[in-house]
């Protein structure tokens, strides 16, 4: 058995690396990795969720759903046109799930924030950031001004004397300035576990942080990397665990993890393992 989480982290990542070739295999293994985060939780005794970058609130329903009032739920989504668009489908608090629309960065002001609109489909399809996306996406660009708000205020106002705190992070190339924006809950050591996609070339104008600066960044935290999925060549998602959390078998989760990309067919990896 595997004690250190990173070598967990670095065996699937050779796994991952060898005779991966499908793209339709490689999304599939964002929602085993996502199935495999939603289980962990009653060992890593979360009591609260916070998900930046929500879109349709997915993890944050999925979460509500599994575990009901045992653990508090906010998801939040910058884009006003995405939560308003979703916030008319889906009644959030029917779920348990508190839905905001908010930016969130490491400073609390006035900032410009982009849209980037293809009228040929839904709001629920469109990408937004604080920054430009660089790859020639043909989208109209429209310019919001918002104002932005720190993680660590959300985590204040909405999990007050919550202790283990698990964050989900997809903002498409933001990761610098939301995972700077919990400092101080990090410093409290009331964060047990993150989910964040990672890109590991630059997607967006001014990105500051790539996949290897942001394992850098939560290591200084005294978090290890323990899993990662293969969404495609250059973007991916890690979960982070607080190496306080101990006297866990994390090779159960390991496990079941290889087993679910088993299960994708002959094109996953350890099969014949």
């Amino acid at each position: 058995m595997l004690h250190d989480l990173t070598a967990y982290y670095n065996a699937v990542t050779l796994d991952l690396s060898v005779g991966v070739t499908s793209s339709e295999f490689k999304k599939s293994t964002a929602a085993c990795l996502q199935k495999t985060y939603i289980i962990m939780h009653p060992t890593l005794e979360t009591d609260a969720c916070l998900e930046i970058g929500a879109h349709e609130a997915d993890f944050s329903l999925k979460m509500a759903k599994t575990y009901g009032k045992t653990i508090s739920v906010c998801a939040i989504e910058a884009s006003p046109r995405t939560h308003t668009y979703f916030s008319n489908k889906i009644n959030f608090k029917d779920f348990g799930v508190s839905y905001i629309n908010a930016v969130v960065s490491d400073r609390e002001e006035e900032t410009l924030f982009y849209e980037h609109v293809d009228n040929k489909r839904q709001a629920a399809h469109w990408v937004s950031s604080l920054h430009k996306d660089i790859r020639n996406w043909k989208t109209r660009i429209d310019r919001i001004h918002m104002k932005s708000v720190r993680g660590d205020t959300l985590i204040e106002n909405k999990f007050r004397n919550k202790k283990k705190i698990a964050v989900w992070i997809d903002v498409e190339g933001c990761q610098y300035e939301v995972l700077n924006s919990l400092s101080k809950s990090f410093e409290l050591g009331i964060i047990n576990s993150v989910f964040i996609e990672v890109e590991k070339k630059e997607y967006w104008e001014n990105q500051k942080m790539l996949a290897d600066d942001i394992i850098i960044f939560m290591k200084n935290y005294n978090f290890s990397p323990f899993l990662r999925d293969y969404e495609s060549d250059n973007q991916y998602n890690i979960i982070f665990v607080h190496n306080s959390v101990t006297g866990c078998d994390f090779s159960l989760f390991f496990e079941h993890y290889r087993g679910l990309l088993r299960s994708l067919g002959q094109d996953a990896p350890f099969c014949g393992r």
